[in-house]
């Protein structure tokens, strides 16, 4: 059976999963729409598979053989995280696929959320030298340590990083990173009553605010972090982690920062409900 533009159902649905174990970041709604088609053509570019963009059997087959690329959070996980960071495939070519400078004390920032100035030549090597062209890690290096600016930035504003080598980086490296990262303030996270959707919204929690759980300025903004803490080691995985992510909305403005908002909001439906309440399983 061949899958194609227009078409609804299951079919499509198991097709979107085994898409998102790639990287294509799509919602699992069933419906084979733009976001599918331009997976299914870079799904065929990385298993060199050339054809159209509409999936027959063999590149069904294909794309369901995939392996998870982080079982700990599973593609779900990884498709949650990477969406909250850059929204979707397209977004992603848009605002994305070239460095960008974040608010310090980020530096030059690529793919998904990778920031250079954190890191190291060494680990800079490992993480891209396979993925982009030797000229463009030559200038991505030069950035690496230093604190984000225009004058920083504008040397390498041109370097493209596509989706598929940002997302392999961001599932081989990085969601690792912040996996061990998470475990160090909530080492429940590997007990066995925790699902992967609510492992997801912990990781995604500390991707996006860090690990410190003190905060000497006014409203203690790190309360709720505290709070989940002390569930945790309660072995409390019920409602009241939810509750606390909610709580955490009282942080930001809505007209400012929505986004972190509806974040937090993301990541207490993940608790609760899990992934098919985002439609991302």
């Amino acid at each position: 059976m061949i899958l194609r533009s227009g078409d609804s159902g299951d079919a499509v649905k198991t097709l979107q999963r085994g898409l998102n174990r790639m990287g294509a970041m799509l919602l699992v709604d069933g419906d084979f729409g733009a976001g599918t088609s331009a997976a299914i053509l870079n799904a065929r570019q990385q298993l060199n598979s050339p054809g159209p963009a509409e999936a027959d059997d063999n590149l069904q087959t294909a794309v369901a053989a995939v392996p998870d690329p982080f079982p700990p959070l599973t593609g779900s996980g990884m498709t949650f995280i990477a969406r909250e960071e850059v929204s979707d495939a397209t977004v992603y070519q848009r605002r994305f696929q070239t460095p960008t400078c974040p608010p310090p004390p980020s530096g030059v920032t690529i793919g998904i959320g990778y920031d250079c100035r954190f890191v190291e030549r060494v680990e800079f090597q490992a993480d891209w030298a396979d993925l982009l062209p030797a000229p463009a890690v030559s200038q991505l290096e030069t950035v690496l340590g230093k604190p984000g600016t225009a004058a920083v930035l504008a040397p390498v504003a041109d370097v493209v990083v596509p989706l598929a080598a940002a997302m392999q980086v961001f599932a081989k490296r990085t969601l690792p990173k912040y996996l061990d990262l998470t475990r160090s303030i909530y080492p429940q996270l590997d007990d066995p009553a925790v699902t992967a959707a609510q492992r997801t919204a912990l990781v995604s929690l500390v991707y996006n605010r860090g690990i410190d759980l003190f905060d000497t300025r006014p409203g203690d903004r790190r309360r709720e972090m505290r709070a989940i803490r002390d569930l945790l080691a309660a072995r409390r995985f019920d409602d009241s982690v939810a509750a606390q992510f909610e709580s955490m909305t009282r942080l930001w403005d809505p007209v400012r920062a929505g986004g972190l908002i509806q974040r937090r909001r993301n990541e207490a439906t993940l608790w609760r409900s899990g992934f098919a309440a985002l439609q991302l399983e």
